[in-house]
C-alpha cells in the first residue's frame, strides 16, 4: 500500500532533506552492517525540531518511537519533582537514558530521539551495544536559530516542569556541542528551517538499509 504524502512542521517551520551522507567509522560501520535490528536515530541540538520530525517519521516507517523526554516527564511527575531543582533534573535525566537504552534493546525496529552528544563515549557505547543497523537523521539548524527557539521554548507556559531547571544554551555552546552528527552508520542531514516530504525520507532510510 502506498504511503500517503505527508509534511510536518514545528510551529510555522517545516523540514527539508539535504540528502544522505554516509559516515564510515571503520570498525563501527562494519559491525553495524551485520546487524538485523534497525534503529533510526534522530539527533541534533536541543530545540532543532527533533521531536516534531521523529513522531511522524516513526509513524511513516511503522516503527515505535522511544523519546527521552517521554520517559523523563512521567518520572518527574511520579516522583513528585520540584520545578527548578537542577540536581533532581540531572538524576532523572540519567535514569531516563538508562530506560531509553533498555527499551531500545527490546525492539527489533525503533526510532530513538534525544539530545545525543557526539562527544559522549558513553552514548556511543550504548548505541553500539544495541546490535542494530543504525541510520541517523541529523537535524541541522543554525546555532542562532536554535538558541532563539530554545529560549522561546523555556518561556512557554506549557513547557513541562521537568525541564524548568535546565540552563540556557549559548550560540557558542550549541555550535561546539552539537555541530555534527553522532556518525554511527549512514547519516541523513535535515534542514529544520524548511519543508520535508516524510515519504521521501522514509524511502531513503529504507534504501540505506538495503
Amino acid at each position: 500500500m502506498a504511503r500517503k504524502e505527508q509534511s510536518v512542521g514545528s510551529r510555522n517551520r517545516y523540514f527539508s532533506v539535504f540528502g544522505p551522507r554516509t559516515v564510515d567509522r571503520g570498525a563501527d560501520a562494519s559491525i553495524i552492517a551485520r546487524m538485523s535490528a534497525r534503529i533510526v536515530l534522530v539527533s541534533g541540538p536541543p530545540a532543532s525540531g527533533k521531536t516534531s520530525l521523529a513522531r511522524p517519521l516513526a509513524a511513516a516507517l511503522g516503527f515505535g518511537l522511544i523519546a527521552k523526554d517521554d520517559i523523563k516527564e512521567p518520572i518527574f511527575d511520579a516522583l513528585g519533582g520540584v520545578k527548578g531543582d537542577l540536581e533532581f533534573s540531572h538524576r532523572i535525566g540519567a535514569a531516563s537514558w538508562e530506560v531509553l537504552w533498555s527499551l531500545a534493546r527490546r525492539q527489533p525496529h525503533a526510532v530513538l530521539e534525544a539530545n545525543f552528544d557526539p562527544e559522549s563515549a558513553y552514548e556511543r557505547r550504548q548505541l553500539l551495544s544495541l546490535d542494530a543497523r543504525i541510520v541517523e537523521v541529523y537535524c541541522r539548524c543554525p546555532p542562532e536559530e536554535v538558541a532563539r527557539r530554545y529560549a522561546e521554548r523555556a518561556r512557554s507556559p506549557v513547557r513541562h516542569d521537568a525541564h524548568a531547571a535546565l540552563p540556557e544554551l549559548s550560540v557558542e555552546e550549541i555550535a561546539r556541542r552539537f555541530a555534527r552528527p553522532i556518525g554511527i552508520g549512514a547519516v541523513l542531514e535535515i534542514d529544520t528551517t524548511t519543508d520535508v516530504d516524510l515519504v521521501v525520507v522514509a524511502r531513503r532510510i529504507e534504501t540505506l538499509w538495503g
